[in-house]
């Protein structure tokens, strides 16, 4: 009854937010460009835009103001939008051009060698010449193909309805195609785009020439501003924010059987709640360095993927060298749009991205509780139901979730491929494992300050410096896990706390080291297997039903291959 009251609680916390920290990269309907992208808001998503266009015909001619605000929810692979434009005309007239309701739908993400494609439908009512409404209706073909940190879009429009608006701002055009190439800066969480095509505003008008150059930077988690100039039968510039937060319960689709032709994007929205971004807000270092993390496992396997041999040493030493000498010393602010970064690893293994980033989102909000309860003052039962139910809502995404009980080693020790990676890459390897013993060891301290009793909680405020320390004493003298850190030995009161959540992020942790065997290991598993060995590793690792390890070995583990300090050492008081 607790666990339900809390859900009920969370669901309607404010305020709501959810997984927006590489949000700048969603291209919205004619904002700043066009051209948009191919791809819908996540499942859960809610979107508020409020874009301003200063827009003039010719020089010397007064000009003409639009605020355009607009709502995008995030379905399945689907995002719905309404937008009201209401204009200052040139003359001073102000009117209303009429509310629009659109639907987008994206299939597939991108597949190999061909693009992401989405369809995207819109209604419109314009006032016509007469002062009675007009529909109009508008069909848009979209497409986007990514190349890494550079994308390319392609867009064709073509809206059918009566011609004679009695506004001077025609709203939509006729027809309308653009090519748009855009660039994503990631440590800078900034977006910059360019675009050429042609409109035609009425059917017997003329195409003009559009040209638009644009960016996006992400203000804070969950705020976007871009700004826009674009130059067609007229000269605009575009001014918006957007706010983006979440409502909603993750999908309960089933885990998909087989390894399907074409992966859908199948993106959602984490758990909404106050406790959001505290993590990030109050410990800033330490948060931070989770978004160097994402690049390193992304960058790992994109050139796992598509390198061998020398080139594949000499791509792994300079990501070595950038990450231990740069990436780590000066995190990016918010996290890495990894699709940026691992490209051709997204097209063969689309559905491991998301099960990792899944996983990696319940990281960040047990964080956040761990975090918002401290400064709060919550008693200890609160905090820990507040995971269960964190934990609950995770293993709700049946698709993407791993088993909460602890898997046999062998499924990561004892397959034909295991161990390529850590016998050829040692030093890589061993940073993988110095970041897993962070990620479970931030816990500990927490943990230990709300105790299972009075009398052995730690009054102490809770601070992550040693911890923190530690990690950095690993970088600095490359003295790195020789044995994968486990949650239960790591953080063994975390684990007496939360299991669930323990056994999951164990999971986690050996699945990746399966995948970067899987990647490397081409005389066991070509490439041309790779997709499929993986997707079999993964459901695997989602079955709660085999290859379980029992309670008791599991718990034993750190002292049967030798002790914490094999597993990076103990986590400091």
């Amino acid at each position: 009854m607790f666990r339900s009251l809390l859900a009920a609680i969370l669901s309607a916390a404010l305020p709501a937010t959810a997984a927006a920290q590489t949000d700048y990269r969603n291209l919205d309907d004619e904002r700043p460009l066009v051209t948009e992208d191919a791809y819908a808001l996540e499942r859960g998503a809610f979107e508020v835009m409020l874009p301003y266009t200063l827009e003039r015909v010719s020089a010397g001619d007064p000009s003409a103001h639009l605020l355009s605000p607009e709502l995008g929810l995030g379905l399945e692979n689907a995002q719905l939008s309404f937008k009201w434009p209401l204009a200052l005309e040139a003359g001073g007239a102000f009117r209303s051009l009429g509310p629009r309701l659109g639907l987008l739908y994206n299939p597939f993400t991108q597949p190999r060698r061909w693009p992401a494609l989405a369809l995207r439908v819109d209604g419109a009512l314009i006032e016509g010449s007469d002062g009675a409404p007009d529909a109009r209706f508008t069909g848009k073909a979209i497409l986007t193909r990514s190349f890494g940190a550079t994308r390319l879009h392609a867009n064709l429009a073509f809206t059918a309805g009566p011609e004679a608006p009695a506004s001077g701002i025609e709203f939509p055009a006729r027809t309308t195609y653009t090519l748009a190439l855009d660039h994503t800066l990631w440590r800078q969480s900034l977006w910059i785009g360019a675009e050429v095509g042609g409109l035609r505003m009425t059917a017997d008008a003329p195409t003009d020439l559009l040209l638009g150059a644009g960016l996006r930077w992400q203000w804070t988690p969950v705020d976007v501003v871009d700004l826009g100039l674009r130059s067609a039968h007229d000269q605009e510039l575009t001014l918006g924010v957007t706010h983006v937060f979440g409502r909603g319960r993750p999908s309960r689709r089933a885990v998909p059987a087989g390894v399907p032709a074409l992966d859908r994007r199948d993106e959602q929205f984490y758990t909404p709640g106050a406790f959001n971004w505290s993590f990030l807000r109050d410990e800033r270092d330490a948060a931070r360095l989770f978004n160097a993390f994402d690049y390193g496992h992304a960058a790992l396997y994109e050139r796992l993927l598509t390198r061998r041999g020398p080139a594949l040493d000499s791509a792994l030493a300079v990501e070595y060298r950038f990450l231990t000498s740069d990436l780590l010393v000066r995190p990016p602010r918010f996290q890495v749009a990894e699709e940026a970064v691992m490209p051709r690893y997204a097209e063969v293994a689309w559905r491991a991205k998301q099960v990792f980033e899944w996983a990696h989102l319940l990281h960040r909000q047990i964080y956040d509780v761990y975090v918002a309860s401290r400064v709060e003052g919550r008693e200890s039962r609160v905090t820990d139901s507040l995971i269960e139910v964190l934990t609950d809502r995770y293993l709700e995404r049946r698709a993407y979730a791993l088993a909460p009980v602890p898997k046999a080693m062998t499924l990561m020790d004892g397959r034909p491929y295991s161990g390529v990676f850590k016998a050829e890459e040692p030093a890589f390897n061993g940073l993988i494992w110095a970041y897993h013993w962070l990620q479970v060891g931030l816990y500990e301290p927490y943990a230990r300050a709300a105790g299972g009793v009075p009398a052995t909680r730690d009054p102490r405020p809770v601070t992550l410096d040693p911890v923190l320390a530690h990690f950095r004493g690993m970088l600095a003298s490359e003295k790195y896990p020789d044995v994968m850190p486990m949650t239960s030995t790591i953080a063994p009161e975390f684990t007496r706390a939360h299991p669930r959540a323990a056994a999951i992020f164990d999971n986690l942790h050996a699945l990746h080291d399966v995948i970067s065997d899987i990647l490397l290991n081409d005389a066991v598993v070509p490439p041309g297997r790779k997709r499929a060995v993986i997707y079999r590793a993964i459901a695997e690792y989602q079955d709660p039903t085999r290859d379980v390890e029992s309670d008791e070995h599991w718990r034993m583990m750190g002292e049967m291959v030798g002790g914490v300090e094999r597993m990076g050492g103990a986590v400091p008081q």
